[in-house]
Order: structure tokens, then sequence, then C-alpha cells
């Protein structure tokens, strides 16, 4: 076993830290930067599969651009010579117009993002067009949406008992986990029912959107802000919609407290309603990020410092955090549910001796 193991990590080796000078031939970069970085985990134009037969050129499935109605346009004047950009305005400003560009690359249409000082500009063409180009993270999260659909609707339309099919056993261990140490203890059992599939919709989501990120070539859908605040408004509004008189009451007339606290303890309260789902966005959005961060960066070390050596450390360091990434999978997805749960339990049960 581990003579298998070594031959792999050879291999690895050998691929990663001997092949830059033909992928940087080929047009990739020849540094790992920020923007790279930026590029693999939020790009909008192109996954990147690896292709095992000619293992410095993967298989590329291009991300369609759709912009309505038309793309801006703008003359350059550019060493005496006048040229059409076309493309999507981001900013214009007084000294530069900002734009993203509609370029070919890699034989395909794709879009870099570009500054033209104003005085090369000669005309512009704002058409005030809408970009409904999906990103990366987007078809991830369509597509972990579907194969959550598809994937427990089979098991729940299972004819035979759930426990007899190992799916079932699966989707059953989480459920009753949740049911019983989370929705229940935090909910109660009437309102836990009521509850229960929304909890448990958003762990399974964000479960299956974690590990689909690590699959390399794809994209985090939880890595990116809106899907993350997106999820978090989710269960901001729930609770604000379900909340009861006792949670309204706690917020606007704190029982207990004076008279002449209650200025300093509304605003106080309210601002508290902000800072939960605030919370559950930016930790779930972190998380899912740094990880990934941290192993383009050790697996680029061997790209920017030219030298394959380096692979015998960075690998290793890689394949750890990878990992711990499936642990952080799967540990984001239980806190966030665990954090909605405790969130809308607090609006939904009735507190004794509120009322007196």
């Amino acid at each position: 076993m581990s003579r298998r193991y070594l031959i792999i990590f050879l291999a690895a080796f050998l691929i990663i830290g001997g092949g830059r000078a033909n992928a940087a031939g080929d047009g990739y970069p020849e540094q790992v930067d920020f923007e790279v970085m930026k590029d693999h985990l939020i790009g909008r134009t192109v996954f990147e599969i690896f292709n095992p037969f000619h293992p410095f050129h993967p298989i590329m499935l291009y991300v369609p651009i759709w912009i309505v109605p038309e793309t801006d346009k703008l003359s350059i004047l550019k060493d005496g010579k006048e040229m059409q950009v076309e493309g999507k305005i981001i900013a214009h400003t007084s000294e530069y117009i900002e734009i993203d560009q509609l370029v070919e690359k890699y034989a395909h249409r794709t879009v870099v993002r570009k500054q033209y000082p104003v005085h090369q500009v000669t005309a512009v063409d704002d058409v005030k067009n809408i970009d409904i180009s999906p990103y990366k993270q987007v078809i991830m999260m369509w597509l972990v949406s579907l194969l959550l659909i598809l994937f427990l609707s089979r098991a729940l339309r299972r004819k035979e008992p759930l426990y007899k099919s190992r799916i079932g056993n699966l989707i059953e261990i989480f459920v009753l986990y949740f049911r019983d140490e989370v929705i229940y203890p935090n909910m109660g059992k009437k309102q836990g029912r009521r509850f229960a599939p929304l909890i448990l919709s958003l762990f399974f989501f964000i479960l299956l959107a974690n590990l689909f990120g690590l699959i390399p070539g794809s994209s985090t859908a939880t890595g990116s802000i809106s899907v993350t605040l997106g999820l978090a408004t989710i269960t901001f509004i729930t609770t604000q919609l379900f909340g009861n008189k006792d949670y309204w009451r706690h917020k606007f007339a704190t029982p207990g407290v004076p008279l002449w606290l209650l200025p300093i303890m509304i605003p106080v309260e309210i601002l508290g309603l902000f800072t939960k789902p605030f919370a559950l966005t930016i930790r779930l959005f972190a998380n899912m990020t740094a990880g990934h961060v941290i192993i383009l960066s050790f697996l680029g070390m061997i790209i920017n410092f030219k030298n394959g050596w380096i692979a015998l450390g960075a690998i290793p360091m890689a394949i750890a955090i990878y990992m711990l990434e499936l642990f952080v999978g799967f540990l984001q997805a239980y806190i966030f549910a665990l954090l909605s749960s405790i969130f809308i339990g607090e609006a939904v049960q009735e507190h004794e001796g509120h009322g007196h």
C-alpha cells in the first residue's frame, strides 16, 4: 500500500513540478498571484477539468456570456489608431473608464477587466445593458440544488423501507441526529416538526455545495458571499416572519429592564437582529474561501519559484489542507444549521413568565 502512495506522490511531483514551461507556453500565467487565485475561485468563464491523456491541456467547459440587450462600446485612440472595445462598463470616472471587455482568448469569447484613460477614449456608447452571465458558483449552485432534489426525492420514493438502502440509512442518520440533538432542543417538538424541513434543507444544500467545491476544476458555491448572504437572509426572514409576541416583546420591552434603560436596549436589540445573519454570512463565506486560498498558495509556490523540488513539501501540505477542508465542509454545514435553528427557535418558542 505504501508503494502505491509513493508512486502517486512521485507522479504528482513530476506533473506539477516539471511541466510548467509547457503550460506557460500555452498562454497560462507564469506566476500564481492574487488575480490567478481570484479567477480560479470566482472566475466566470471556464471550468478546467483534468485530462489524464494530456495533463497540460485540460478539458475546457466554457460558461456562456449573456449580456442583454447588447454590449457597451468604446472608441479608443491608441498609438494613432482607433479601435473598438466591447463589453460592460463597470466604472466611469474623470480619470479612467473600467470595462469588462469581451475578447477572444483560448479560441473562445471570454471577459477581461481593463481600464482605459479618459484621454484615450474618443466615444462612449453606454447602452445601460444588463449582464446576466452566470458565474461558475451560480452554475454549481444550480447543479447542487438539482442533484439534491433528485437524490433525496429518489431516496424517499423508494417502495422498500428506508433502512434497507444505504442512501436511506445515511439520510436517516443525519435526519434523526438533527431532529433529536439540534432541532427539538432549540425549538421544541411542536415548532421543531414545523421547521425541520427548512433546517435540514439548509444543512444538505450547504454540505453538498461545500463538498462539490473540493472537486478539482469546480467552484464552491458557498465561497460566494452572495450565496451565503442569500442563505442567511432565509434564516433572517423566517425568524422575523414567524416570531411570536414574546419574541417581539423581548426586543421592544425587555422584561425586567427599567424604563429609563429601554432607549438604550431597544437600539441594541434591533442591531442584534442584523448582526446574526451577518455572522452567518461571513462565517460560512470566510471558512469556505480560506482553505481554497491556502491550497492554491501551497501549489502556487511550485510555479512561482519555478522549482520542482518545492513540490516535496508543497504537495503534502496541500493534501493535508484538502483533508481538513473535508472536515470543515461538514462542520460549517452543521454550524449554519445549528445557529439557524437557535435563532428561529428563539423567535417561535413561547417563553414562560414573559406575560406576567
